[in-house]
């Protein structure tokens, strides 16, 4: 089950109009980013903010993934990369 303030991280991104698409909206409330930082972190997880992974990389903020994965309307099956570009 999806953790409340995630749920409003998401609907957020949906109002602020960053989240369009259904099944890319339904994505982001399975996975939830928290699983993705360091356990230290997940109390931060639901910000809408990059977060340090550690050796000065971080997680992009949820905003930022949003904006980039509605512009590639994946499909069924197809496998995302993200390769950063802030840090390195």
């Amino acid at each position: 089950m999806s953790d409340k303030a995630y749920n409003l991280l998401v609907d957020d991104l949906v109002r602020s109009g960053y989240l369009k698409t259904p099944r890319i909206i339904s994505a982001f409330r399975k996975f939830e980013r928290k699983y993705f930082v360091p356990p230290s972190l997940s109390p931060f997880a639901n910000e809408n903010r990059p977060l340090p992974l550690g050796s000065g990389q971080t997680i992009s903020q949820p905003l930022t993934v949003a904006f980039m994965i509605e512009l590639l309307q994946p499909e069924e099956g197809d496998k995302i990369l993200e390769i950063g570009g802030g840090s390195g």
